[in-house]
C-alpha cells in the first residue's frame, strides 16, 4: 500500500495524487515523459532525472533526463545504452536503491565529464506488462528511502497507464482514418469509376458505329481515351487512400467484376478461369491489365458475333499469361482498323514489358494472348 501512517503525511500523500493524475491525463508522450521525470525529482527531492525508453532487446532506443543542462549532456557524449544497473532494471523488472551507485555489482562506471552521482534509485515503467522502460533518479543528500521507492513505484504505474491510453487513443484514431479512407475507397470504386467506366464503354460503341461522320467519331474515341485515364488515376487514388495498407489489388476478382459489368448488357456468357498462383499487382501494372481486358472483351462482345468468350489467367513467379479467346467470326489482323483498340492493347503491354500476340481466323474466332513480367511481385493463392 502507498498510504503508511508512519511514513506518509496528508500532504505528501496529497501531492503524489495530484502529480501521478496529471501525468495519467496526458495526451503528449514527450509531455509525458518529462513530467514524470520532473515528478520523480521533487517526490524524491533528487539533482537528477531520467527515464529511458527501450526496445525489444532491452536496450535504451531513448533517452530523456533531466537535471543535466543540454550543453553538459554534450560534453558527456553518448546516452547510456542499458548495460550495468540500468540493465539490470530494464532486463529483470526490479527495483535498485543504493547509496553508492559504484558499490552495485553492476556498475560499469561514467564518462570522465559526467556529473557525480553516487545515490541512485530506479525502477521499471511497464506496458500491458511488458517493460517500456527504467525511471530513475540520482542525487539526493542522505540516499533514498522506503518512501522514495513507494513514491517512484506510484509514478511508474502512472506513467504505464499513461503510455498505454495514448497508444490506444492512437491505435483508435488510426483504426478510424483507415475506416473512413476504405469507406471513400468503396464509394469511388462501386459508383464513380462504375459510372464512368459505363460511359467510356457507351461511347466506345457509339464511335465504333459512326461510320459517316469521321470528327464524331474521333471526338468519341477521344473521350473515351480521356475516361479510362480518369478510371486509371480513381484508382491510383484508392490505393493511395489505403495509406499504410499494401497498394495492392487482387488481379483475379478485379478481373471478375470487370467481365461482369462489360458482359450486363450481352447475352455472350463470358467465363472466367484461373491456374496457377496468382501474384498481386500495384497499382500501374494493374491498370494495365484491366485495360486489355477491357479492349479484348469489348471486341469480343461487340464485333465477333461470338457464342461464348473466355478470359484465361495464369501464372508462374515470374510471368503472367492473359488468354482471351472467342468463338465468332474473327477479322483479319494485318488490316485491321485502331477502332477495334489494338493499339491500346499493344501500348498496355509494352510498357508493362510484355509481349502480345493476336490470331484470328474465320472460322475458329479469335485469341488474344498478352504475357507480362511479374518478377517481384507478391504472390498469393487464389
Amino acid at each position: 500500500m502507498l498510504y503508511r501512517e508512519t511514513m506518509y503525511n496528508p500532504d505528501d500523500l496529497l501531492l503524489l495524487i495530484e502529480r501521478t493524475s496529471y501525468i495519467v491525463e496526458q495526451v503528449d508522450m514527450q509531455t509525458l515523459l518529462n513530467s514524470t521525470i520532473d515528478t520523480a525529482m521533487e517526490l524524491t527531492s533528487a539533482r537528477y532525472g531520467a527515464l529511458g525508453v527501450v526496445d525489444r532487446h532491452g536496450d535504451i532506443s531513448e533517452f530523456h533526463h533531466r537535471g543535466v543542462s543540454q550543453s553538459v549532456a554534450d560534453g558527456i557524449g553518448d546516452a547510456p545504452v542499458g548495460r550495468g544497473v540500468l540493465g539490470d532494471i530494464s532486463h529483470h523488472g526490479g527495483v535498485v536503491r543504493v547509496e553508492d551507485i559504484t558499490e552495485h555489482s553492476g556498475y560499469t562506471g561514467m564518462p570522465s565529464d559526467h556529473p557525480h552521482m553516487s545515490s541512485f534509485l530506479g525502477v521499471p515503467v511497464k506496458v500491458r506488462d511488458k517493460i517500456f522502460g527504467n525511471l530513475y533518479v540520482t542525487e539526493k543528500p542522505g540516499g533514498f528511502d522506503e518512501q522514495d521507492e513507494l513514491a517512484m513505484k506510484a509514478l511508474a504505474v502512472a506513467a504505464g497507464a499513461g503510455i498505454d491510453s495514448i497508444y490506444m487513443s492512437q491505435e483508435l484514431r488510426d483504426t478510424a482514418i483507415r475506416e473512413d479512407r476504405d469507406r471513400i475507397a468503396r464509394e469511388v470504386h462501386d459508383s464513380v469509376i462504375q459510372n464512368l467506366f459505363a460511359v467510356g464503354l457507351g461511347l466506345q460503341t457509339h464511335a465504333a458505329g459512326e461510320d459517316g461522320d469521321s470528327n464524331m467519331r474521333a471526338a468519341m474515341e477521344d473521350a473515351a481515351v480521356a475516361i479510362d485515364t480518369s478510371i486509371a488515376e480513381l484508382r491510383r487514388l484508392i490505393y493511395d487512400l489505403h495509406g499504410d495498407l499494401p497498394r495492392r489489388a487482387l488481379l483475379a476478382t478485379e478481373i471478375e467484376e470487370l467481365v461482369d459489368r462489360l458482359g450486363g448488357a450481352y447475352e455472350v456468357p463470358v467465363i472466367v478461369s484461373v491456374s496457377g498462383t496468382v501474384p498481386e499487382l500495384d497499382a500501374s501494372l494493374l491498370d494495365d491489365v484491366l485495360q486489355i481486358v477491357t479492349e479484348g472483351v469489348s471486341n469480343a462482345l461487340r464485333h465477333s458475333g461470338a457464342r461464348s468468350i473466355e478470359v484465361s489467367l495464369s501464372a508462374d513467379e515470374r510471368s503472367l499469361l492473359l488468354t482471351i479467346t472467342d468463338d465468332g467470326h474473327g477479322f483479319d489482323v494485318a488490316n485491321a482498323t485502331s477502332g477495334l483498340g489494338l493499339t491500346n492493347m499493344r501500348t498496355r503491354t509494352t510498357r508493362a514489358g510484355g509481349e502480345l500476340g493476336i490470331e484470328s481466323d474465320h472460322a475458329r474466332g479469335t485469341s488474344v494472348e498478352a504475357r507480362i513480367p511479374v518478377l517481384g511481385a507478391s504472390l498469393s493463392t487464389n
